[in-house]
């Protein structure tokens, strides 16, 4: 549980960069690349300290579909955010906690009892509580296709948590299984860049974004690993898509964000959902 936490808080100081990121046209493709580059080398070091770095064929499959689901997830996910905007967005691609639910009870065989689809509950309304916007009426007029994209990004997203837990039973290796996983943000990033972004310049300061934020990662991706090598992956995964938890103070202090009476609603709820899933677990 401590574990999930931990990936939340990180993922939580990411959006703010991620925020700050896109306040200004600058290519989301090279921030794939280089925190995918960052991602891989941070835990080969890591692997190369612990003189744990054996690149098993399981670790590098498993690895190699858990990379590709979270880097094209990610993909979709901006792609769709053009045209649906942030709010429905991220709304719908955090509800690949569903998702994750769905795919841990049909093949992990792990349960569902009453207090976890309580507390799964908690987390949907949570998420619908803090994407709703009074300035802006974003639902209206969108194309069934980006909403399909959206909902194949919350798939692809739920079963990169999948195969994280997969790894825990078939890959003896967990920094092998990351650095995977980075290699394929790198091969995604630059795909993506040199296809729809070659126009946009790369500036220093987007590197330094890119950079923090590929730190930010490892911190994401290790902490999740960690949890889903403990606990089960439909109440870690669900925990660690609370980062607005984190989000929401942050951006009220430094970018003047307002929290509003839906949003304190919404951070109670997810609060109770973690709640609920510790007396659960």
């Amino acid at each position: 549980m401590v574990y999930a936490i931990f990936s939340l808080g990180f993922a939580g100081v990411n959006d703010v960069v991620f925020k700050k990121y896109g306040q200004r046209r600058r290519s989301v493709g090279l921030l794939l690349a280089i925190a995918g580059l960052v991602w891989t080398l941070f835990f080969l070091g890591l692997g190369l300290a612990k003189n744990t770095l054996e690149f098993e064929v399981s670790s590098v499959l498993i690895g190699s579909v858990s990379g590709l689901f979270s880097a094209f997830a990610n993909i979709l996910l901006v792609e769709a955010m053009k045209k649906t905007g942030a709010s429905v967005a991220s709304t719908i691609y955090r509800l690949n906690l569903v998702f994750v639910a769905i795919l841990a009870f049909l093949f992990l065989d792990e349960s569902i009892g009453m207090l976890k689809v309580l507390g799964l509950l908690a987390a949907i309304v949570a998420v619908f509580l803090f994407s709703i916007r009074r300035d802006a009426v974003e639902q209206n007029d969108l194309a069934v296709k980006f909403l399909l994209l959206l909902v194949l990004a919350s798939f692809l997203r739920a079963c990169m948590g999948i195969s994280y837990k997969l790894a825990s039973s078939f890959c003896s290796n967990d920094e092998v299984f990351l650095a995977i996983n980075g290699i394929w943000w790198m091969i995604a990033g630059c795909s993506y860049f040199l296809l729809r972004e070659r126009s946009i310049p790369f500036t220093m300061s987007a590197l330094k974004y890119s950079l923090l934020s590929g730190l930010l990662i490892c911190g994401i991706v290790l902490f999740l690993k960690l949890a889903v090598n403990k606990m089960d992956a439909s109440i870690a995964v669900s925990i660690s898509q609370f980062s607005f938890l984190v989000t929401a103070p942050l951006t009220a202090f430094f970018m003047d964000e307002q929290i509003t009476v839906l949003k304190g609603l919404g951070m109670l709820l997810a609060a109770l959902c973690v709640t609920l899933f510790f007396f659960a677990k």
